[in-house]
C-alpha cells in the first residue's frame, strides 16, 4: 500500500509550490491543503492540525506516513517516500 502523504501549504509560498511540483513529478498521490485559502472555522481547525505536527506553523508542513518534514527538503522527502 502506498504511504499516505499530506501537505499543508500556503497558496503564495514558493517552497510549497516546489514541494507540490516535486510530488507531482514523482507521481506521488497526496492530499494538499492551502491553509491561507480557508476561512473561519475551517481555517482554525486546519491550523490546529498543523500545530500538532509543527508548532512553528511554518509551511510547507509535509506528513509522509509517520514522518513530519518541515519545509521543502527534497532529500528528506525522497527518503520518507523510499525514492532513494
Amino acid at each position: 500500500m502506498a504511504t499516505k502523504v499530506k501537505i499543508y501549504t500556503l497558496s503564495t509560498c514558493s517552497h510549497c509550490k516546489a514541494a507540490k511540483k516535486f510530488l507531482n513529478e514523482n507521481n506521488i498521490v497526496f492530499d494538499a491543503t492551502d491553509v491561507d485559502l480557508l476561512q473561519g472555522a475551517d481555517r482554525e481547525n486546519v491550523l490546529n492540525e498543523v500545530v500538532q505536527y509543527n508548532p512553528q506553523r511554518s509551511f510547507p508542513t509535509i506528513i509522509i506516513g509517520d514522518e513530519i518534514i518541515i519545509g521543502f527538503k527534497e532529500v528528506d522527502i525522497k527518503e520518507a517516500l523510499g525514492l532513494l
